[in-house]
Formats: C-alpha cells, sequence, structure tokens
C-alpha cells in the first residue's frame, strides 16, 4: 500500500502544477459567484434559485473535473515513455492506476469542498439559510465525480483524449435519462433498451438538489445507500479499467 500512497502523492503534486485544473476550479467560483449576484427583482424564493443552480454548477464542475483530472495522464505518460519504467520496476499496472487515481480523486475532492463552502458564504452573504444537508448532498456529487474519474481512466486507456470528453459527457447525459425516456432513444428495440439502462449507472440518485431547494428532508439511509453505489460502481469501472490496461501492450 506504501508504494501506491507515494505515487498518489506524486500524482497530486504533478496535478497541482496543471494550470487547467486551476481554470477549472476559477471558473467554478466565478459561476457561483455570478448565479448568486443574479437579481431576484422581489422573488421570495430567491435562496431556492440559488441554492438550484449553484448545486447544479458543482455537479457540472465535477465532470469538468474528472475529464480535466485523468484524460490526460495516462495518453501522457505512454507518449512521454515514463509508464513503462514505472510499472516495470516499482510498481504494478493496478498500483499505477490506483497510484493515478487516489491523485486525481484528493484533487477533485479538494476542489468540490472548497466549491461547497463558496455556496454556502454566497448564500449567506444573500442573507438566506444554509441547508442542513448541504455538505451530505455535496457528498453525493463528489461521489459522482469519483464515478466519472473512474469513468475517464477507463477511457483514457483505449481512446485518446479527444474521444475520451465526449464519450464522458455522452454517459453522464445518457444516465441521467429515466427508463422511458432511454426507450424513446431507439423504440424499435423496447425490451433491449429497458436491459440496457437497467445496467448503465443511475447518476439521478446523486442529484438531490430540488429536495433540498424546496427544503424536504432526506433520510440519512438514502445517503448511506446512495454513496454505497456510487463507491461500487466506482470499484467496478476502476475493475473493468484495470482489466483493459493490462491488455494494452506498452511497447
Amino acid at each position: 500500500m506504501k508504494p501506491v500512497i507515494t505515487f498518489a502523492l506524486m500524482t497530486l503534486r504533478n496535478l497541482l502544477r496543471r494550470r487547467t485544473i486551476w481554470g477549472i476550479c476559477i471558473v467554478i467560483l466565478i459561476a457561483l459567484f455570478g448565479i448568486g449576484q443574479i437579481p431576484s427583482y422581489g422573488v421570495s424564493n430567491e435562496g431556492r434559485f440559488i441554492l438550484d443552480f449553484g448545486l447544479f454548477g458543482l455537479e457540472i464542475g465535477a465532470l469538468l473535473l474528472a475529464i480535466g483530472l485523468a484524460s490526460n495522464i495516462y495518453p501522457r505518460d505512454r507518449e512521454q515513455k515514463t509508464v513503462m519504467p514505472i510499472i516495470a520496476v516499482p510498481l504494478s499496472r493496478g498500483q499505477y492506476l490506483m497510484g493515478r487515481f487516489i491523485g486525481a480523486a484528493i484533487v477533485e475532492a479538494a476542489a468540490m469542498i472548497v466549491g461547497c463552502i463558496g455556496l454556502m458564504v454566497i448564500l449567506l452573504m444573500n442573507g438566506h439559510a444554509v441547508p442542513a444537508d448541504m455538505f451530505p448532498a455535496t457528498l453525493l456529487l463528489l461521489i459522482e465525480g469519483w464515478f466519472l474519474l473512474a469513468v475517464v481512466f477507463f477511457f483514457s486507456f483505449w481512446t485518446s483524449p479527444p474521444l475520451n470528453a465526449p464519450l464522458t459527457v455522452l454517459l453522464f447525459i445518457v444516465s441521467q435519462l429515466s427508463v422511458s425516456g432511454f426507450i424513446k432513444l431507439f423504440p424499435q428495440a423496447p425490451g433491449l433498451m429497458r436491459a440496457l439502462r437497467l445496467l448503465l449507472p443511475h447518476m439521478d440518485v446523486f442529484h438531490i438538489k430540488d429536495p433540498i431547494a424546496h427544503g424536504m428532508n432526506i433520510p440519512g439511509l438514502y445517503f448511506l445507500l446512495a454513496i454505497f453505489y456510487g463507491l461500487a460502481y466506482m470499484a467496478f469501472m476502476l475493475s473493468v479499467a484495470l482489466v483493459v490496461f493490462r491488455s494494452r501492450d506498452l511497447k
């Protein structure tokens, strides 16, 4: 485990030196600040609007961070011929993947926490109460971001970075669809589409911004089940990514 942690910290330092990551974080904070500056024109539910769009901004930020963090890691290592000596002696391919993933996951977690705190500050600055479920809601979005991070790593092992981003975005969009909405994509085969939708992740379980914005209480059991669901799917995608990585010829 120690080699993985050491490699994860090395990955963390490398990622923090990338201007792209800082740019995405700044854009997220600017977007949150902009949402808070939209005039209410006397509308009584301004706080609900800020909270709803703020959490949506964090959700999109998690997607952009996953793509920005992971889509270039393996292709760059392979292009610079650094992946071969790394996995030849100090690390196995599984340790390489976990080290890279953990380093990127730490960066994404830090960015989401900063975004959550920023949204809380914006709510307070506009005279609105911060919901008690703000941090749990952000945690679910972070779990979703980690799952997307695993998806990006999976795509990075068999496709190029320019193709990685649209594939991840496509999966992100499709995973938001209901079963009936997914069947409408190809109504000629409803049974097949229903089966495919059941196999694809249901990312809507991570989105609780509407209930929170309307002041509804979310049971603690729901958070636990959603977290377990997200971590299980994340582990599955990392396992599939490792299978693909092990089949790759790095020469």
